[in-house]
């Protein structure tokens, strides 16, 4: 691993997990991100990590850290969309037999993981132009003018990665698209351990829980919520909740005094092939998730785990064969999750009162396993 000289893409979840792998098997990647450092990491969302996630951070021997910027899930909870409970789910069944699932932000889970890399390890303000593979390796020209030469080029920039699209063309990869969507806030200085969601119809609303916030989510179909823009949106739905649930009057009005609130379009991508030689994408860039099952940043850390394991058995010249067995181990996999993601979405996302009132009354006889089947058999390595 020491001889191998690797290039990450994108210094987000996927990218800094794989960059503390390969430093914990004694390489030292290079990662080079897009943002610039006065501006990284300085606006996030919620994150929701299995113990697909927290495992990887044990490894990783930062779970005492994790643990004191996270707080642990024990319920989830449906509700209609007037605040009234529908259906409460015990996480037990994660806690108790695969680990603790917990809430963090992604600022929080960044932090973490930059932190425990050499500051040297990061090239901020910096994009690759170009990829040039051969069978010795990969001729990579940077924004700045400078082209290196490397062994591996892990692509982890995201969704719409700007670099998969140097050596993938458009027909292979896919977005899906829920043409739903809505803003991002938080609610300062309060507690839960549960996530609270309120299904309605065409309107969706969520409260996250992190360390000492919660993160707010209110959204809908877009050409609906963007048409009314977030305050208007907002006060049609507090019209909506009964004043008896004051939580959810409040983060509506948290949410909408927000400044430049961050609009998360709902849709993923995914990737025909996730291998052109000796590049390699990895996260989202590979397989990217709707928020829906809460399972993307960590099937992401869990994709560079198994990834480097792999890696760590090979060496320079048989890197390809790696690469391919990296990919049959890992790629159904994660698809079967971003399946139960999707179907997830297709049960909270409707627009018809109709429709809201029988999927209402249908989600009571649900289970959890029911609801997440794939995270189930997800979380158990099948």
């Amino acid at each position: 691993m020491q001889d191998l000289n690797i290039l990450i893409v994108g210094a987000g979840v996927a990218g800094l997990t794989c960059a503390n792998l390969l430093k914990k098997q004694g390489a030292t990647p290079k990662i080079v991100e897009k943002e610039k450092a006065e501006t990284f990491n300085t606006s996030g969302y919620m994150l929701g990590l299995l113990p697909l996630g927290g495992r990887v951070l044990t490894e990783l021997d930062l779970s005492e850290q994790y643990f004191e910027r996270s707080i642990e899930m024990a319920n989830y909870e449906i509700h209609t969309q007037n605040g009234e409970l529908n259906k409460a789910y015990s996480m037990d069944f994660i806690n108790k037999d695969y680990g603790s699932y917990r809430g963090i932000s992604r600022t929080e889970l960044i932090n973490l993981l930059i932190g425990n890399l050499d500051k040297k390890t990061v090239s901020f303000g910096v994009t690759v132009s170009q990829i040039v593979t051969t069978e010795n390796g990969s001729s990579v020209t940077f924004s700045n003018g400078q082209t290196d030469q490397f062994d591996l080029v892990i692509i982890a920039d995201g969704i719409h990665s700007p670099t998969r699209s140097l050596l993938w063309s458009k027909d292979e990869y896919e977005y899906y698209d829920t043409n739903w969507g809505g803003w991002v806030g938080w609610l300062d200085n309060q507690y839960l351990n549960a996530y609270k969601e309120y299904w309605g119809a065409s309107s969706f609303m969520g409260l996250y829980p992190v360390k000492d916030k919660v993160g707010i989510f209110l959204g809908g179909p877009n050409d609906l919520v963007q048409e009314q823009g977030l305050k208007d949106f907002a006060t049609k739905i507090k019209k909506e909740i009964l004043p008896e649930f004051a939580i959810l009057h409040q983060s509506l009005d948290a949410l909408a005094a927000t400044v430049n609130p961050f609009y998360w379009e709902f849709h993923d991508c995914r990737a025909k092939e996730w291998q052109k030689n000796n590049v390699i994408l990895l996260g989202d860039a590979a397989c990217g998730f709707l928020p829906t099952a809460g399972v993307g940043a960590s099937m992401a850390m869990d994709s560079a785990s198994a990834l480097v394991d792999e890696l760590s058995r090979t060496d320079k010249e048989h890197m390809e064969y790696g690469l391919k067995l990296y990919i049959k181990r890992q790629k159904k996999r994660v698809e079967k999750a971003q399946e139960d993601s999707r179907n997830l979405g297709k049960l909270m996302f409707v627009k018809s009162n109709l429709f809201a009132k029988i999927r209402d009354y249908a989600i009571r006889f649900y289970s959890i396993k029911q609801l997440a089947k794939n995270i189930s058999k997800t979380i158990e390595g099948n």
